[in-house]
């Protein structure tokens, strides 16, 4: 876990409750989990078969190119 995300995951956690509608919390903070789990499962696999396949630059590359698009 990098120093980043030990800084802003009590703060996404608190964001993703105040969106919630009343008396469906519980659900918003269960999708929250969900795809915090899965995106922590399936991120650290493909960019390990990315850096296989290619290289640590293209990696590199494409995961700056994915940011810079959800971004916008």
């Amino acid at each position: 876990m990098t120093l980043g995300e030990m800084i802003t995951f009590p703060f996404s956690n608190a964001f993703a409750l105040e969106r919630a509608k009343k008396g469906k919390q519980g659900e918003y903070m269960a999708y929250y989990s969900i795809a915090f789990s899965a995106s922590r499962i399936f991120s650290h696999n493909s960019e390990m078969q990315l850096i296989h396949k290619m290289s640590y630059n293209s990696t590199w590359n494409i995961m700056i190119l994915l940011s810079l698009l959800g971004m916008s």
